[in-house]
């Protein structure tokens, strides 16, 4: 698996724990800001042609946890 697909996958699995945050309501709030910062710059990683922001954003997702 190359870098690009490993943030692929990176961002669907932090996409789903998002629902989970979301769903606890006001409890969840900070973390839910966290994610959402986090998916927007992997996503914006995603679209770059700079492997090591790709690099940092797979690691950068890597680091949630349900």
């Amino acid at each position: 698996m190359n870098v690009a697909e490993k943030l692929a996958r990176q961002i669907r699995r932090v996409a789903e724990l998002r629902h989970h945050y979301l769903d606890i309501g006001q409890a969840g709030a900070v973390a839910l800001a966290l994610i959402d910062a986090a998916l927007e710059r992997a996503c914006k990683a995603a679209g770059s042609d700079d492997a090591g922001a790709v690099i940092a954003a797979g690691l950068e997702l890597e680091g949630f946890e349900s």
